[in-house]
């Protein structure tokens, strides 16, 4: 009895505070459209697919302008990549893809990667025809601008980007212009042959 009354007598600690801070992993939709190592940590729960596109969209556009700060055509074809990703499937979900603190859930995981895509080729294109395509708009090919980007961003040029690039600019446009077929060289003559 004295030891049931001493342990009653003891203070219980009072229950532990509940941090719901984001951890420093935790993922947000600019971190993991910018490849950061993180945790999808958020709890899952219903949402509306309005506000997860638009969410989507939000860091989406805001990625954009970072990979095409002074091409605006480059930015408007990355901006409307991103719109259809966001409105897509693996965006405007009836489950929530992020917490009120921003943190995404592992149902976002779908809709990150299909939004990473549209800016990945908006980053490719940024990176390697921005040149060849300005060179083979001065040269009057028939191929708009953002056609041309969006092809050799894909390095799959079509059938009228694929003459445009067999005409002109083949130093602004090497990476995808195949190689300018050389003649084969004349056989050598051997002394045996000679009489």
């Amino acid at each position: 009895m004295l030891l049931l009354a001493l342990l009653l007598a003891q203070q219980v600690p009072p229950p532990m505070a509940v941090d719901e801070a984001p951890s420093a992993l935790a993922c947000t939709f600019e971190a993991a459209l910018g490849g950061s190592n993180c945790l999808y940590e958020a709890a899952s729960g219903p949402g509306a697919p309005r506000d997860n596109s638009k969410a989507a969209a939000d860091a989406g556009l805001r990625a954009c302008a970072l990979e095409a700060p002074r091409d605006e055509g480059l930015r408007k074809d990355c901006e409307k990549a991103v719109a259809e990703a966001s409105l897509g499937g693996k965006c405007a979900l009836a489950v929530r893809l992020a917490d009120e603190r921003g943190r995404l859930t592992a149902q976002a995981q779908g809709c990150v990667e299909a939004v990473r895509l549209a800016v990945a080729q908006t980053a490719r294109a940024a990176a390697i025809s921005l040149d060849c395509c300005k060179c083979l708009g001065e040269s009057r090919c028939t191929v708009g601008a953002s056609q041309c980007r969006r092809e050799l961003a894909d390095l799959m040029p079509g059938a009228a980007l694929g003459a445009c690039l067999a005409k002109s600019c083949q130093n602004a446009c090497a990476f995808v212009t195949p190689p300018v077929a050389s003649s084969p060289p004349a056989p050598a003559e051997h002394e045996a042959d000679k009489i």
